[in-house]
């Protein structure tokens, strides 16, 4: 792997990760018709104009962009892009922001579907999903975040109320009785 440095006017650094060469046995043709299936718009349709990753609230903290994403759906790239780390909040700020009503966050949603169901589950879903189970909400529950909702006059968040555990079982029952569980090798977590 080379590392290779480059900066942008923004005087944002950015490595290069990976330098390799593609051949087409690499591509899966019908890919940009798959992720239509599971609910993205169709990719083709990218400009690569930027917007999306210039938007996004973590493109600064993740190494692969949306619009490096969509690119490689547009090549037809699924097994790479299936197998890389990506990650997307799914505020829609891209969608605002898509010259070609693209909707990237759609498309990154089409991802996760379609990686699910090929059996490659990433680490940061299954964590999700454990903190539904557990918590009721998809991010454990901190006590930092207590004390600075107590600071700000607010209640302490909702999972240390005892009554929520009713919403925690049926959140439970429904992850259970969908096969969800099973799906991405939770199971254990869910107690039904």
């Amino acid at each position: 792997m080379k590392e290779v440095e480059k900066v942008f006017i923004g005087g944002l650094k950015e490595e290069l990760m990976e330098d390799k060469v593609i051949d087409e046995s690499q591509l899966a043709p019908g890919f940009a018709e798959e992720i239509k299936k599971y609910g993205g718009k169709d990719v083709m349709t990218c400009l690569q104009c930027g917007n999306c990753t210039g938007v996004c609230p973590i493109s600064l903290k993740i190494d692969y962009k949306t619009r490096n994403i969509i690119k490689c759906c547009q090549f037809g790239l699924k097994k790479y892009i299936l197998s890389t780390r990506w990650v997307c909040a799914t505020c829609y700020r891209c969608y605002e922001h898509c010259p070609a009503d693209l909707n990237p966050a759609e498309i990154m949603i089409a991802l996760r579907h379609i990686a699910v169901r090929e059996g490659i589950i990433p680490p940061f879903v299954k964590t999700a999903a454990t903190n539904l189970v557990k918590y009721g909400q998809s991010v454990r529950p901190d006590e930092e975040i207590d004390k600075i909702r107590r600071e700000l006059g607010l209640k302490p968040v909702h999972t240390h109320d005892p009554s929520f555990k009713s919403v925690i079982r049926e959140i439970q029952v429904l992850v259970h009785a969908s096969k969800y569980d099973k799906l991405i090798g939770i199971q254990e977590e869910v107690k039904v």
